[in-house]
């Protein structure tokens, strides 16, 4: 399927290099499109501002909240801490059922919080606990 210039030239002056291959593959990979090449463009460009303006929203966890977080985690639940500390370091993810529980902690830890704000703390959560494993009070936790 061939792209028409007006249409290639909207491509070629985005920005984000990521951004237009994703409209290129949509346009030559297979399948039968349902509407037309500028809907989808247009349709793409909506979704990648959208999840830009989500991105944009996300709260900016600090790293002494994410340790104050890590503080309360250790407190409350301290052997589900010392659980997720060893997922982290040998199997580096954490099995869904911990993860459940250490964002319903989140949630009763700062109240409020959405779920976008939940998966970032978590996401730098981990990065925080990855940080720490050499550090003598992470080592002194691990079994």
């Amino acid at each position: 399927m061939s792209i028409s210039p007006e249409l290639q030239a909207k491509i070629d002056s985005l920005e984000d290099e990521k951004l237009k291959a994703e409209i290129i593959d949509v346009f030559i990979g297979p399948g039968r499109k349902r509407a037309s090449d500028e809907a989808i463009y247009e349709s793409i460009l909506a979704g990648y501002a959208q999840a830009r303006e989500q991105r944009a929203r996300l709260r900016k966890w600090q790293t002494d909240e994410v340790a104050a977080f890590a503080q309360h985690f250790k407190e409350v639940q301290p052997s589900d801490y010392v659980e997720f500390l060893r997922q982290e370091r040998e199997l580096n993810e954490i099995e869904s059922m911990l993860a459940w529980d250490v964002r319903r902690l989140m949630r009763e830890w700062m109240p409020g919080l959405d779920s976008g704000d939940r998966s970032e703390l978590f996401r730098k959560f981990r990065d925080y606990a990855k940080s720490d494993f050499n550090q003598p009070r992470i080592k002194d936790v691990l079994p």
